[in-house]
Formats: C-alpha cells, sequence, structure tokens
C-alpha cells in the first residue's frame, strides 16, 4: 500500500512537463522554419554578369537604332576605301572562317591588352542591340537581355567563364564551401549549388580546349587550356596539398593567359557549326542527368534540397554562356531552321529556372496540397533539354 501510495502521488509532478511539451515542440518547429528560411535565402545570393545592364540597354536602343541606320547609308567611294582596314598575314582575322565577323586589328585597338570588363563592344554584324529587343518582346517584355561581346571572338567567352567561377571563389560570402570542415556541414545548399556550376564549367572548359579552339584533329591543344582542364578535375572537398580554391583558382588564371592570347591573335575561337553542335550536345548530357536527380522518388527530405540547388549551380552555368553564344554564333544559328528561335526560347526557359527562388524547398506529391520544387524546376529544364536536343542534330 506505501509502494501504491508512492506511485500514485508521483504522478502529479509530471503533468507539469507533459503540458509544457507542446510549448518546447512549437519552439522547434518555429526555430526549424526560420532556420530554413534563413537558410535559403543565403543561399540563394544573386549573381548576374549583367548588373543593372537593363536600363543601359533601353537607354541606348535609340542611339543603337541610329547607328544601324547610317551603317546601312552607302558611303562615298573615296570614304569606303580610306576606311578599309588593312590585314597582316599573321593577324587572326586571316584564319577566320568565311561569314564571320572580323576581329579588329591590334593597331586600332586604345589598349594593347583590355582587362576583363562588363562593359563590352557590340559587334556590329551582329546587331545586338536589335536582338535583344527581338527577344525580350517575343515573351512580353519578360525574359533575357542579351550581352555586348567582344569584336574578336572568344574572348567573352572565356570571360564569362572565368566570372562564373571567380564568383564562387572569392565574390560568395566565405567563398567555397564544399572543403569547409566546420561550416560547409550547416551550408549544403551553397555547397550543392558551387558543385552544380563548378560541373558546369568543367564540361564547357573540355569543349574550349577540345574542338572551340582547334581547326580540327590535327590541330594542337592549347597549354593553358590543358591546364586548365586538369586543375578543374581535382576534387571540389580537397582541403588542401592543394585545396579546392588552390586548383580553381590556378585554373582562372590559365584561362586569363589564354584570353591574353585571343587579344594577342596567338590562338583562335572558331566561330563554326559543327563546334556549337557538340558544345549543345555536351550540355545536353549533362542536363540530362540533372532531369534524373530531379524526379527520382522517394528522397530524402534532407536531400531534396540538395538536388535542387545542384540543378539551380548547372542552369545558371548554362544561362550566361547560351546568351554568350546566341549572340557570337548567331549566324551559324540563323544558318539552320528555327535555330535563332530555338536558342531563344533555351534562353526563356533558363530565365524561368533563374527566377525560381523559393525560401523553402518542400517536396511534395504532385498532386498535393504544398509544392514540389524538383518538379517545378524540373519542368523547364525537361524543355531546355528537349530543345537542346534538337539543336544538336542540326
Amino acid at each position: 500500500m506505501a509502494a501504491l501510495g508512492r506511485g500514485v502521488a508521483s504522478r502529479p509532478r509530471g503533468i507539469p512537463g507533459m503540458r509544457c511539451r507542446p510549448v518546447w515542440i512549437l519552439a522547434m518547429c518555429m526555430f526549424m522554419v526560420a532556420f530554413s528560411a534563413v537558410h535559403g535565402a543565403w543561399a540563394l545570393q544573386r549573381h548576374t554578369l549583367l548588373p543593372e545592364r537593363s536600363g543601359e540597354q533601353a537607354a541606348t536602343a535609340p542611339d543603337a537604332a541610329r547607328q544601324q541606320t547610317a551603317a546601312s547609308t552607302p558611303a562615298p567611294q573615296g570614304a569606303q576605301e580610306s576606311a578599309a582596314p588593312a590585314t597582316g598575314g599573321g593577324d587572326a582575322t586571316s584564319q577566320q572562317p568565311p561569314g564571320q565577323p572580323s576581329s579588329v586589328p591590334k593597331s586600332a585597338e586604345p589598349h594593347a591588352t583590355p582587362a576583363p570588363s562588363l562593359s563590352r563592344p557590340v559587334q556590329p554584324t551582329q546587331e545586338a542591340p536589335h536582338g535583344e529587343e527581338a527577344h525580350g518582346d517575343a515573351h512580353g517584355g519578360h525574359g533575357p537581355v542579351l550581352p555586348e561581346i567582344s569584336p574578336i571572338p572568344g574572348v567573352t567567352f572565356v570571360e564569362t567563364m572565368i566570372e562564373l567561377l571567380d564568383y564562387e571563389l572569392k565574390g560568395r560570402f566565405l567563398g567555397w564551401r564544399p572543403n569547409d570542415i566546420l561550416l560547409g556541414r550547416f551550408t549544403d545548399n551553397v555547397n550543392n549549388y558551387q558543385l552544380g556550376v563548378l560541373e558546369a564549367i568543367r564540361f564547357t572548359t573540355l569543349r574550349l580546349k577540345d574542338s572551340l579552339t582547334r581547326m580540327g584533329d590535327a590541330d594542337t591543344y592549347d597549354p593553358d587550356l590543358e591546364l586548365a582542364v586538369n586543375l578543374l578535375m581535382n576534387r571540389a572537398t580537397l582541403f588542401w596539398f592543394p585545396s579546392a580554391e588552390t586548383s580553381y583558382g590556378e585554373a582562372i588564371q590559365h584561362l586569363r593567359q589564354f584570353v591574353q592570347k585571343l587579344d594577342g591573335g596567338k590562338r583562335n575561337f572558331y566561330y563554326r557549326v559543327d563546334n556549337l553542335r557538340l558544345l549543345i550536345a555536351s550540355y545536353k548530357d549533362l542536363l540530362g542527368n540533372v532531369n534524373k536527380s530531379l524526379i527520382v522518388s522517394p528522397v530524402s527530405m534532407f536531400k531534396t534540397d540538395d538536388y535542387f540547388y545542384y540543378a539551380k549551380g548547372v542552369a545558371h552555368v548554362y544561362y550566361e554562356i547560351l546568351k554568350v553564344i546566341r549572340v557570337g554564333f548567331r549566324n551559324q544559328l540563323a544558318s539552320t531552321m528555327n535555330g535563332l528561335e530555338l536558342m531563344d526560347e533555351i534562353l526563356h526557359e533558363l530565365h524561368r529556372v533563374e527566377e525560381l527562388d523559393p525560401w523553402l524547398i518542400l517536396d511534395s506529391d504532385l498532386d498535393g496540397l504544398m509544392a514540389n520544387h524538383r518538379a517545378n524546376l524540373n519542368a523547364p529544364l525537361s524543355e531546355v533539354t528537349h530543345l537542346l536536343g534538337i539543336l544538336s542534330t542540326f
């Protein structure tokens, strides 16, 4: 009886603890929601290679139109002869395939080695301002703004690669994350985004080395591009001996040296349909793997956001590189059936991916009340994969 009495008397001491449990559960839920929101916002630091470019394009559109009108007006015969540039035998222009915009002679450039800049001269033969206006109107004025590219083939292409990777190493808050011992364990969204950027840059550098800068199979590889490819293949999680940041930083230096070779006419970048086809085919292969990871089911709740942000990293590189492709390879795209329209649609779908920026990644059923962000991201990327497949067969 005494034991029974003690057991009964001990129950009231447990009741207050039971009443406090819902408060603790509510507090933990609020903490998890707040942490996820801050985590998602931290991961999606916006990065674009065209800061405030839309306003500049709108302001300079009338001037560009007047320049095109003036260019279309025939000049006197004497003025045309005096304006014709002299070409040397060793200039990169002499090796340019027919039908492509010729590079500016080195003697006419204001600087021998211009520093990389986001404000680049427009190729007159590409009609970039006109193409940007038409591209934006095709989707109701909402879409990507095409960049201004250098008249020297390949310079803007390689500089875009450099800026994309350099931002992840130095521009992003706390820099490269996948090899962080402590902080990297809590920033998996940023980690996977950077891994997606790295993988897309690897594919692009391989294609730059193998085909875009070679006349044919008998042409030699550029040593700086070979070293850049090897350095980019180092593991992203290496902490030292060497660290990932060191390897990728050295790769960027070799890419910059290659840009100097393009500026000096020592190496060439070829605007050819077969080169474009190989690059698009490589992009389609990587994106097919990304699409598979977005539709695989079931996935752990701790892996859903990893797949989402990895796909976002790959798509961001595609978005920036293909905008340069749209301007630089304009003639090649126009020579194929609906090539320009297909590329514009690809950029529009990638622009949708850029705008998809949820604070909290959910993985609900496709017919559920809550969102399934993997499926929402997979929809435009599947369309991009399909359109890339069509372009790669031309």
